[in-house]
């Protein structure tokens, strides 16, 4: 649908920016060639890429201190074993010779050192030539390259102090999430096997970038990264950083595909089997829509407290975006059972039963998960929750409405583009009605005049007809691409709002204070008894004293409800502690936004200057209508 607008233009350049455009195509071959470049170095701009270009590219910050450098780049395709003429071809062709480099070029370099490893040219052009099946690169011991630069030495202040933070997460962990302190003396630490992200720039707003967001330079200035949109003084409290793969926030990226199987399963009872093949695990298999179903509800069981995608009805459009969406979730791609959902081609059901897989709720520790956020701060944001819950209500309702009325304008185009055609089909000549053969044979003679007419008028028809068309497409891009993103967003609301009833429903505050109030009286009860017991009590009668039986049942009693109570605790922690980290990755998600609708605009401009030309070669052929009236029956 990305192509609807790329029409071959009829009419040529004209007026100002058509004397640019044939400027342009004067250019020669070098501007050509130039522009081709460019292009062949976003042929990975929109290909999910295995997590080795991840490490490997957090692993090149480290080793250029924050940016990727050619010395740099080269440290990380040493791990490649390639010989050195090999290494120097491949950092050659990817460096476009500024003193930094991109991440897009940085892959370039990595996919081509895969193509070396397997014997194949190590080009640009072998790389967009290979993108949907490229090798993948093996550089074993490049994550130790972050732990062998640190031995070196540890980077100090202009304090003499230590500014080295550590992951509050192993390496190895499979949640991308953690905290860690942010000030102006330190950028936040990329951690192996992602690229470091940080959460709120410097005015608490989330950043759009999935690149480090600051970095120092030679003069130890603060220096914005891409995707920065603020200069303003680095807030001094202490906020989460985000250390994930950059393709979370990517959605309008599919890594599923997903098409109805020709043959129906089931012996009695038929059912509709779905082909789903993914790009990232290479594989593909027969799934129904009660599979996906499963899926959905053990997702639901295994992590409670975090936003997911939420099944849709029957059909394999949404049940694409569904499964795309898991499997843009990191924490999600690695599960155990999404990767057998994903891969294994026996039926889901017999994966299941055999399977041994781990279905149980999620334990994690919340301090360990809190890291260097003090809790203060997130009990802080706890307590609004209900604020939150508002907020995403309105969220719900906003992209609801914007969603529609982008269907709306859709239809309306369409049905613009119906009535065009039919103008257009009355200004052609062949539909034109037959005049009768009984008047003057002077009037059945075309004049010259007449004759012109009728060129001009088809010519017209054919504008309106191109005008047509233009608004269709126009409809049918706003439908399949500006309305889907939306809804991608408005799965992402829906994803959040739910999560957000579970907690609700799972919110232990109520109950912790019941038994913390049923536990005071109980000791306060126990002390009581034992403090007759211990000699308050040594005037009174025997019958009169406490029971021993009374004190060990109000001690069980005690000792249950203090375990109890630390249970509901833990629990409340790792809820609240889980919020804190949702609530950020949600509001992340709004960096999506801009590709939306950059987009929108894009294709906006590119309609309206179609229609444009149209209607300026329309012009044309108007202004050569006969315009004397007596020509018309001379």
């Amino acid at each position: 649908m990305g192509d609807l607008y790329d029409l071959l233009n009829p009419w040529g350049p004209t007026g100002a920016g058509g004397a640019e455009a044939a400027g342009a195509s004067e250019g020669g071959i070098l501007g050509n060639s130039v522009l081709e470049d460019d292009v062949s170095r976003m042929c990975l701009d929109n290909v999910v890429l295995p997590p080795v270009y991840a490490i490997s590219y957090s692993a090149g910050l480290k080793a250029g201190g924050g940016v990727i450098t050619r010395e740099a780049l080269q440290k990380v395709l040493s791990y490649s074993g390639l010989p050195r003429h090999v290494l120097g071809q491949v950092i050659l062709a990817a460096d476009t010779g500024s003193s930094m480099m991109s991440q897009r070029d940085f892959n370039l370099a990595i996919a081509m050192a895969a193509l070396a490893q397997k014997n194949m040219s190590p080009s640009i052009e072998s790389v967009a030539f290979h993108k949907d099946d490229l090798p993948e690169p093996d550089l074993k011991g490049v994550e130790s390259l972050a732990s062998e630069i640190q031995t070196e030495g540890s980077k100090l202040d202009d304090t003499g102090q230590d500014i080295s933070q550590p992951s509050a997460y192993p390496d190895n962990s499979d949640d991308p999430w953690f905290s860690t302190a942010k000030s102006s003396s330190a950028a936040a630490a990329p951690a192996t096997g992602m690229a470091s992200m940080s959460l709120l720039d410097n005015d608490g707003v989330p950043s759009t970038s999935s690149q480090p967001a600051s970095y120092s330079n030679t003069n130890g200035e603060r220096t914005a990264g891409r995707g920065s949109v603020s200069n303003g003084p680095v807030l001094q409290s202490t906020i989460p950083s985000i250390n994930m793969e950059g393709v979370q926030w990517q959605l309008d990226l599919e890594d599923v595909s997903i098409k109805e199987a020709a043959e129906r399963g089931g012996i009695v009872f038929k059912h509709t089997n779905y082909e789903v093949s993914t790009r990232s695990f290479t594989a593909m298999v027969v799934r129904r829509y009660n599979d996906f179903f499963w899926i959905s509800n053990y997702l639901v069981r295994r992590y409670p407290y975090r936003m997911h995608p939420n099944i849709p009805p029957k059909g394999f459009p949404g049940l694409t975006r569904f499964s795309s969406a898991i499997l843009r979730i990191p924490f999600l791609r690695r599960d155990a059972l999404v990767i057998q959902f994903f891969t294994n081609t026996d039926e889901f059901s017999r994966v299941v039963k055999v399977g041994n897989l781990d279905t149980d709720p999620e334990e994690i520790d919340p301090k360990e998960e809190a890291g260097n956020t003090p809790w203060t701060e997130i009990k802080q944001t706890y307590s609004g929750f209900d604020d939150f819950y508002g907020q995403v209500i309105k969220d719900e309702e906003k992209y609801r409405t914007q969603i529609t009325a982008l269907e709306k304008i859709a239809r309306y185009k369409q049905a613009i583009g119906d009535e065009l055609c039919a103008y257009s089909d009355t200004l052609h000549l062949s539909n034109t009605p037959i005049e009768s053969k009984t008047g003057s044979p002077k009037f059945l003679v075309q004049s010259k005049a007449k004759r012109a007419l009728n060129t001009n008028l088809n010519e017209l028809s054919m504008a309106f007809s191109d005008v047509s068309l233009l608004a269709k497409s126009q409809g049918e891009v706003m439908k399949t691409i500006s309305a889907e993103y939306l809804r991608r967003l408005y799965d992402v609301v829906i994803s959040m709002k739910l999560m957000m009833d579970r907690m609700r429903l799972m919110d232990k505050s109520k109950e912790i204070q019941r038994v913390s109030e049923r536990n005071y009286t109980n000791r306060k009860s126990l002390a009581q008894l034992n403090n007759d017991l211990s000699g308050n009590g040594t005037g009174s009668s025997r019958e009169q004293q406490p029971d021993r039986a009374s004190i060990e049942r109000l001690e069980r009693l005690v000792k249950d409800d203090t375990d109890e109570l630390q249970k509901l605790e833990t629990e409340q922690q790792c809820m609240e502690v889980r919020f804190y980290q949702e609530l950020a990755r949600y509001k992340c998600y709004e960096s999506f936004l801009q590709t939306h609708y950059h987009r929108l605009m894009e294709d906006q401009i590119k309609h309206h200057t179609l229609v444009l030309n149209a209607w300026k070669q329309a012009l044309v052929n108007a202004d050569n209508l006969p315009t004397n009236p007596l020509d018309f029956i001379s």
